[in-house]
């Protein structure tokens, strides 16, 4: 047992770069140590056998529930990774969620077993979203509380539109307004979904938009969906109304996607 773990500390050392650079006073040491328990520090080493991440480079973003580092697979290519936290102040809310979409089955009462459901749940979303046509990152792989997923930006991570709002024009954030509209009926109408968390703050500015975190996302089944389709619409209209955009009535809108 000891052996293994010592192995497995050695794998982590080379994902994170500890072996090469010695820099444990890096942000990515620091959050890397504040995050990997052993369940996380077992998964990302088995990940690493098999290829799927050899390396992470640095962190995207963080947050509560989860921490996101971009990184590459074994054959170089740029992925980012999404680390749920094992044990996560979120669990009312994480159990609610799953205990609403009909896709879900039993539900485990252990913390760190839920937490598995949830990124499974999520690698999910995101296939179904791209189905019916909505880009979003491309669900790589995933085992226990890790998402792999295809990394969108170049050397840097591509900005969200709330990063660079002041950089953007009216006429910019009509056409990012007819896109984000767009999404919502396409996954309303096509894919029996919602995402339940559309923002400024998911959406990212590459070649083109890309709607990023599916974690909250359902099916219309879902006794939670109109509540969420609700959220987005608002959210939505809301925010783009405040860029100048002349946007639809939400009441209007919300009656036209569920009369469908």
């Amino acid at each position: 047992m000891a052996m293994r773990e010592e192995l497995i500390e050695r794998e982590i050392e080379d994902i994170i770069g500890l072996r090469e650079r010695r820099e444990k006073d890096s942000e990515l040491y620091k959050i890397a140590n504040e995050v990997f328990d052993k369940t996380t520090k077992e998964t990302l080493s088995y990940l690493h056998r098999r290829g799927k991440l050899k390396a992470l480079f640095g962190v995207v973003s963080t947050g509560k529930e989860a921490n996101v580092f971009a990184g590459v697979d074994a054959e170089g290519n740029r992925v980012a990774v999404k680390i749920y936290r094992t044990y996560t102040t979120e669990f009312r809310r994480i159990w609610e969620y799953l205990a609403a979409d009909p896709r879900v089955g039993y539900l485990p009462k252990d913390m760190r077993k839920l937490v598995f459901v949830w990124t499974r749940r999520e690698f999910k979303n995101l296939q179904r979203a791209i189905k019916y046509a909505v880009r979003a990152p491309e669900p790589l792989t995933f085992n226990n509380n890790v998402l792999v997923m295809e990394f969108i930006g170049d050397d840097a991570p591509a900005p969200r539109l709330k990063d660079v709002e002041r950089e953007l024009e009216v006429r910019d954030f009509e056409e990012l307004y007819d896109f984000t509209i767009g999404v919502i009926e396409r996954l309303w109408k096509r894919g029996d979904m919602v995402h339940g968390d559309l923002s400024e703050y998911n959406i990212l500015l590459w070649d083109v938009p890309v709607v990023i975190d599916w974690s909250q996302a359902t099916v219309r089944r879902n006794r939670m969906s109109v509540e969420l389709l609700e959220r987005d619409l608002r959210n939505v209209i809301t925010y783009f109304s405040r860029k100048g955009v002349p946007v639809e009535d939400y009441n209007e809108k919300l009656r036209e996607l569920l009369e469908r």
